[in-house]
């Protein structure tokens, strides 16, 4: 009953409140005003599959989890989807080199579905050790009602790559060579050859970059649409213009459209995509559109090493979900550790840093572990009511999470000071957008101790609020000789069992 009781808090319709962001395409924070309230269409740019995910992946992946569960918090319905690059990905992010997924496979002798399917798998664990909600699988049909909440790969959505691209060559800003299809970007960009995104023209968004200029392309900047006449790639499909495979910028432009419509509310990526990628994302999409392709770009910026190094593939060894379990670190602390910090801002990542915010973890743990029974089925007390609305502005203003962090902080904080506990449904309701899942600690806590331990722990309790030493010192060590350690905390206490019974 006490689980139902929870699930029905956390879905019940909350009335949209105001909400900002900073919106890359402006350079300013802004009032968040989707386009069909309340339903918010948001595309995030999703792993390529040839490695494992590291801990700076997973920080994207994670402000993305934030911001979903911070716009439904402020009563917004959310259709994500994330897309799967398991094929057009080249080792760098303009045409050039091996297709990343290819190069793994070779490496190791297997099929690119073999090599996808294995780091598809890997991803979604280290999604749910961290508590990633992931939209669901996308399923094999084309037969699609956007806006809809899908996980889907860009090999099986080939078709709808294609059809796109068949409308920028109809709108005269792709053309077809020996080499491939390709994207005009001087014609779409004409005389200021300015990007809407970077703000960069073409000479400075490449500054330092030797371009391959291909005899087939008419500029430099061109970017594939669809590769030709590569016999030895493993992947390729018919096309109108011959066998071969798309280009990576499409396939999240293709994917974006097809299941949320041609008009984003929000995409967001990483800052490393902001000259490249997305601009050109914007390029494709609008030319076949004609309509704004994303009203609202949202980037977060870099998970660095102690010597600010930005954490990537290409820089070598790169530490991942399993080595936090290896140092004993809880997964949900990494999760924490990265609330800590605004998600504009670089984050240095070290295990003392993440060993503090196991920290905080074990702090809001202990608590909902020792909520009783009734703390969970009554009311809560007035005076949290206080704090949900601090929560909530401090996310909705530009994802404050730090600020929010410290308002949940500060509830649990006043509930041992006051001696209170009835803060059950206040705290799950900010556990909806910290993650932390705290209800199942709880009900875990509470299925490994007896209803009479509890019950001596409570009569404990009260013996030391009425200041009754002696009975106080009595219970506990009658707890202790039945396997349980207690420790006080203002407000009350928190037990275990023991370790050496």
């Amino acid at each position: 009953m006490n689980a139902l009781r929870s699930s029905l808090i956390l879905n019940e319709r909350v009335p949209m409140k105001p909400f900002s962001i900073f919106n890359t395409l402006s350079r300013k924070v802004e009032r968040f005003e989707p386009l069909k309230p309340p339903t918010v269409t948001l595309y995030s740019c999703g792993p390529t599959v040839y490695l494992p995910q590291h801990l700076g992946n997973m920080r994207a992946y994670l402000f993305v989890d934030t911001l979903k569960r911070a716009l439904r918090f402020h009563g917004y319905d959310v259709r994500h989807v994330m897309n799967i690059t398991d094929v057009g990905h080249m080792t760098s992010d303009e045409d050039a080199g091996e297709d990343k997924v290819e190069k793994t496979a070779r490496a190791e002798g297997k099929s690119p579905r073999e090599v996808a399917d294995f780091y598809i798998a890997q991803f979604k664990r280290d999604c749910a050790a961290l508590n990633i909600e992931l939209p669901p699988d996308a399923d094999s049909t084309d037969h699609v009602s956007p806006p809809q909440s899908v996980l889907c790969r860009a090999t099986e959505n080939i078709g709808a790559m294609i059809a796109l691209i068949e409308r920028i060559i109809a709108h005269g800003y792709a053309y077809v060579a020996a080499s491939g299809v390709y994207f005009d970007v001087e014609k779409w960009r004409g005389a200021a050859r300015v990007g809407r995104l970077s703000r960069q023209s073409l000479d400075e968004q490449h500054a330092g970059q030797r371009l391959e200029h291909s005899p087939d392309k008419k500029s430099p900047h061109d970017f594939a649409l669809w590769v030709l006449n590569q016999p030895g790639h493993l992947m390729q499909w018919d096309s109108p213009w011959g066998r071969g495979y798309p280009g990576w910028h499409i396939e999240c432009s293709a994917m974006s459209m097809k299941y949320l419509g041609e008009t984003l509310d929000i995409h967001t990526g990483g800052l490393d995509h902001i000259p490249i990628h997305h601009e050109n994302e914007i390029a494709q999409s609008e030319s076949a559109t004609g309509h704004p392709f994303a009203r609202y770009f949202v980037h977060n910026a870099f998970l660095v090493g102690m010597e600010g190094a930005k954490i990537s593939k290409s820089a070598g060894k790169f530490p991942l979900v399993a080595d936090l379990v290896a140092q004993g670190v809880d997964p949900l602390a990494f999760r924490l550790f990265c609330f800590g910090a605004k998600y504009r801002s670089e984050l240095v990542f070290s295990l003392d840093a993440l060993r503090a915010a196991q920290t905080n973890l074990n702090y809001f743990s202990e608590f909902a572990s020792n909520v009783p029974d009734e703390a969970v089925a009554g009311p809560d007390s007035e005076w949290t009511a206080g704090y949900l609305e601090r929560f909530s502005a401090e996310l909705a203003d530009d994802l404050n999470t730090p600020r929010a962090l410290a308002v949940a902080l500060e509830l649990v904080h006043e509930a041992y000071t006051r001696n209170d506990k009835s803060i059950w449904s206040a705290l799950h309701k900010l556990d909806s957008v910290l993650g932390l899942k705290l209800d199942e600690r709880r009900l875990a806590a509470h299925a490994q101790f007896p209803a009479e331990i509890l019950e001596l722990q409570k009569k404990r309790d009260q013996a030391r609020a009425e200041r009754d030493f002696n009975r106080a010192d009595a219970l506990r060590k009658e707890l202790f000789s039945r396997g349980y350690e207690v420790k006080d905390i203002p407000g009350g206490s928190t037990i275990a069992p023991r370790r050496n019974p």
